[in-house]
């Protein structure tokens, strides 16, 4: 999904294996699961633990994306979209910079599916050039298969 890196920053959210629910949803599969492995760092702070992800809502969240990125090259405002992990892990507010040619995005983490777990907020921002990578990490994800 994520491959963002420089010197002081590390943001990487990596699939590794599908796990089907034919049951859920024997045609769509929006309910198979995708395990991933997300690692972040700043400095003085390094974090990699296991999550999953629905294909359903990673499906929103690249629609999502897709929206912000042609709202950039038509140089169009758009409202915030809040995406939330099922598992709670990982929660984003992608947001369209105003008057800009960028997005920012807002995270709220955690190693832990709940409550109590450690919570590391953040953002940063990308423009449009970061766009077609997470679109293409999106739909790698999406039809990931072991």
């Amino acid at each position: 999904m994520f491959d963002l890196r420089n010197e002081d920053f590390t943001f990487v959210i990596s699939p590794f294996e599908r796990i089907s629910d034919d049951e859920a949803d024997p045609v769509g599969h929006l309910w198979d699961w995708i395990q991933s492995w997300i690692e972040f760092s700043v400095s003085g702070l390094k974090m990699q633990f296991q999550t999953e992800f629905t294909i359903g809502e990673l499906k929103i969240l690249k629609d999502e994306f897709f929206e912000h990125y042609q709202a950039i090259i038509s140089q169009r405002e758009l409202k915030p979209f809040n995406f939330r992990s099922e598992r709670g892990q990982l929660n984003m507010v992608i947001r369209k910079a105003t008057g800009k040619d960028g997005v920012i995005v807002e995270f709220d983490i955690r190693p832990e599916p709940h409550a109590d777990s450690v919570q590391v907020k953040g953002g940063f921002g990308l423009d449009e050039s970061y766009f077609p990578d997470i679109l293409k990490r999106l739909d790698e994800m999406i039809q990931w298969q072991n």
